[in-house]
């Protein structure tokens, strides 16, 4: 942490909600920033009588200030290394709409406060992807698949009533930022049962009837909220 002759109050409208959360104020490097979240990660940590969606916050807080730092020590080179991410991720965008499906997109404020509203949008998270019908299927998740890497902060994906398999179901494996799966009324099978243990923060999942048995359900972490049959 950081003095700053600054009024408290100024200081607090100035600094990204992430500094916020791990107590740091600006100018602040990449060594307080791991200092800072070690120390926050320990006391939120389930395992040490933490809170399970506090300890996700700090996580969260944590990766957004590592960009935050890296963003102001050079910002030309910082943006280049967006770029491709970016258009990645614009592109699953536009299959999803051309398709018939929604998304929607979490803005980076302290970035457009920055650059401006022309170049702010680069680093906007995409959370949710929503398409149901028969054209959520292996294609579109393959598509999802070659862009697990720019699809990190995607929490809710919902393909309920689409065409998707389990050669499809496979490509989601590295989306391990999901909260939420909705699979109802697909033609996802016997690895149904799998997806659990993919996904470390899943909340609710969604599986067509048929995809799992009591046994399995019985065996599911219970931090999970199941349905079964078509949305």
């Amino acid at each position: 942490m950081h003095a700053d002759s600054k009024p408290l109050k100024q200081r607090d409208q100035n600094r990204p909600e992430c500094l916020v959360v791990l107590g740091l104020l600006p100018p602040v490097t990449l060594e307080d920033v791991n200092q800072a979240y070690k120390a926050k990660a320990m006391a939120a940590h389930p395992d040490r009588g933490g809170d399970a969606k506090t300890f996700i916050a700090v996580k969260q807080a944590y990766e957004d200030a590592r960009e935050y730092v890296k963003f102001k020590a050079g910002k030309l080179e910082w943006l280049a290394g967006k770029i491709d991410a970016y258009a990645q991720q614009q592109e699953v965008v536009t299959e999803t709409i051309e398709r018939g499906g929604d998304v929607e997109m979490e803005e980076v404020d302290w970035l457009t406060k920055s650059f401006g509203e022309d170049f702010g949008h680069v680093a906007d998270k995409l959370v949710r992807v929503t398409l149901r019908n028969e054209k959520a299927d292996d294609v579109f998740a393959i598509l999802l698949g070659f862009r697990t890497e720019s699809l990190k902060d995607l929490a809710e994906l919902d393909l309920a009533g689409g065409t998707l398999t389990d050669e499809g179901l496979l490509q989601f494996k590295g989306l391990t930022a999901l909260k939420r799966l909705d699979l109802r009324g697909t033609k996802v099978g016997k690895l149904a049962a799998e997806v659990p243990g993919w996904f470390e923060q899943l909340e609710f999942l969604g599986l067509p009837k048929g995809a799992v048995g009591m046994l399995t359900r019985l065996g599911m972490p219970r931090r999970l909220k199941l349905e079964i049959g078509d949305a």
